[in-house]
């Protein structure tokens, strides 16, 4: 019988988007959007008021990182109050320019340093520093605050209504989708390591793709597991053991094709066994293959601290900086050395952010610009521009974060032409600040309490060593504990670290490794070098 094309197709889409996480992003956002807009411009609502409640509409769907619907709606509650205290503090500060200035340094810091508290913390930041860059943006006075809260209520309901209502999703249907996302690439990777050992020819460049697609999938399941909330599923464990299974005999399998490949001499793969695909076993099923612990998404307190310290210093430079440029403008400079700092934990990844954002911005101005023209007189047209920018934003994949960029500087124009107050002058200080903003974090991360990758490598791997002789001993009191707080960071780097493109086995799966050899080859994965 004939394959299902449509079937196919289905299947092809969800392994490029696992779980549908970011179309789902990109629909709530551009609905919560949509229905803002519509309610403020039904209600006749000045621009200022309707730009108020559209930003914060796109912010809900952006300030919202948690994987499971019951935690995402306590972060929504939550960023609520948060929101509307920030943009309060804001208006009430905007007549006096040094304590305005002064409280939000002093906000960039908190907002940073609440990351230790893990996901729910870093959306919390994010939701404040949004507003209060709101504030500066939209130039908001304290008469206006009424208005104003009225306008964040529309949106946060709009929010919800988009989230839980029309594109709605449960854990066990999140899961099913990562799971089906999870086997179509298995059986990708499969066929591209069957094609290199009979035809060298086909590259083995495809066959790491394919590898680093697979563990990317695998990691989102056990992020998505570790996370689950009580009363989840009793299998869940199991299937953690399983997807870590297939994940780790896919890796060594590709491994094996790829050395093959480079030299005929080495021990040929193809007699290993396939890999057996993920599926759902009985609870009771044991499974020899060990997992790491639960992976929080923040570092240590520490790393956090000194983030703060960082950022707090760039936006520090850059606010003066970004006067110089422009009077009205500095806070781009300011939002950029911010951002840039957003899920980085050395100084290499801040100098990979801010030169990707660098580019994502000089890329986007004449995509928007373009887009302006073609919408010249015609609202409904911007405003499609508008929502189609702001779903690319969402469902563009995070590690691609010049076209992140690209997608927000699109949408920063549309609303400038929304506006009439675009121009090629005031793009071109989008740069000029953008710029400025990343060679201030850039400059902060040398100079301010510098974080090396050695440095952070060293630390997971005492922090892995504390975990690995408790659970020889069988500790699971004090020694646990303090096992636990050392390797916050390494559950995150050492455990869960994204693979290195060109890297032979850098696809490392995400399981424990018992013996110094296996460690010693992950931490050589993760630096560059050997130890």
């Amino acid at each position: 019988m004939a394959a299902d094309p449509t079937a196919s197709l289905r299947e092809r889409f969800a392994a490029a988007d696992p779980g549908l996480l970011r179309l789902a992003a990109g629909l709530r956002a551009a609905i919560g959007l949509t229905l803002t807009l519509a309610a403020l411009t039904a209600l006749d609502q000045p621009s200022v008021v309707v730009l108020s409640g559209g930003f914060t509409a796109v912010v809900t769907c952006l300030g919202i990182s948690d994987l499971h619907p019951r935690s995402q709606f306590r972060t929504l509650l939550a960023g609520a109050p948060v929101t509307l205290a920030a943009l309060t503090a804001g208006a009430l500060l905007a007549p006096f320019p040094l304590a305005s200035r002064t409280a939000f340094l002093l906000l960039i810091f908190a907002a940073v340093h609440a990351r230790r508290f893990q996901r729910r913390g870093k959306d919390l930041g994010i939701f404040a520093f949004m507003a209060y860059f709101l504030s500066q943006f939209a130039d908001l006075q304290p008469h206006q605050l009424r208005e104003l809260t009225w306008a964040l209520t529309i949106a946060f309901t709009a929010a919800a209504v988009a989230r839980f209502g029309l594109v709605p999703a449960t854990s066990y249907g999140v899961l099913t989708r990562l799971s089906t996302a999870f086997d179509t690439r298995l059986r990708d990777a499969e066929q591209a390591r069957q094609d290199l050992l009979t035809d060298s020819t086909a590259g083995a460049r495809r066959l790491r793709r394919r590898l680093e697609r697979l563990h990317a999938s695998a990691l989102l399941i056990q992020e998505f597991l570790n996370e689950a909330p009580a009363g989840h599923p009793r299998d869940a464990m199991t299937e953690l053991r399983r997807t870590a299974r297939a994940d780790a005999t896919t890796q060594r399998l590709g491994a094996h094709a790829i050395r093959a490949s480079k030299d005929p001499a080495a021990p040929s793969a193809g007699a290993a066994p396939h890999p057996e695909p993920m599926r759902r076993a009985h609870p009771t099923e044991r499974d020899p293959v060990v997992l790491g612990p639960a992976t929080p998404s923040a570092g240590p307190s520490r790393y956090t601290t000194w983030q703060a310290c960082q950022v707090t210093a760039a936006a520090a430079l850059a606010m003066p900086g970004g006067h110089l440029i422009s009077p009205h403008l500095w806070y781009w400079a300011v939002a950029t050395a911010w951002v840039v700092f957003i899920n980085a934990e050395h100084t290499g990844d801040i100098l990979l952010q801010s030169g990707r954002r660098l580019i994502g911005t000089v890329a986007g101005v004449p995509f928007g610009y373009g887009l302006a023209v073609l919408a010249a007189g015609h609202p409904s047209l911007a405003l499609a521009f508008l929502l189609a920018c702001v779903f690319g934003m969402f469902y563009t994949p995070s590690r691609s974060y010049w076209a992140v960029t690209f997608f927000i500087t699109g949408a920063l124009s549309m609303v400038l032409a929304l506006l009439d107050t675009l121009s090629p002058e005031l793009l071109s200080l989008r740069i000029q600040e953008t710029a400025l903003g990343a060679g201030c974090a850039i400059l902060a991360a040398l100079l301010v309490v510098p974080t090396r990758v050695r440095t952070v490598a060293d630390e997971r791997l005492g922090a892995s060593s504390v975990l690995n002789r408790c659970r020889q001993r069988g500790a699971r009191g004090r020694c646990a504990r303090r096992g636990r707080r050392r390797g916050r960071g390494l559950r995150r780097g050492l455990l869960l670290s994204p693979p290195r493109r060109g890297d032979a086995v850098g696809c490392r799966p995400a399981v424990r490794h018992e013996n110094a050899a296996d460690l010693s080859g992950r931490m050589a994965g993760l630096t560059g070098q050997p130890l």
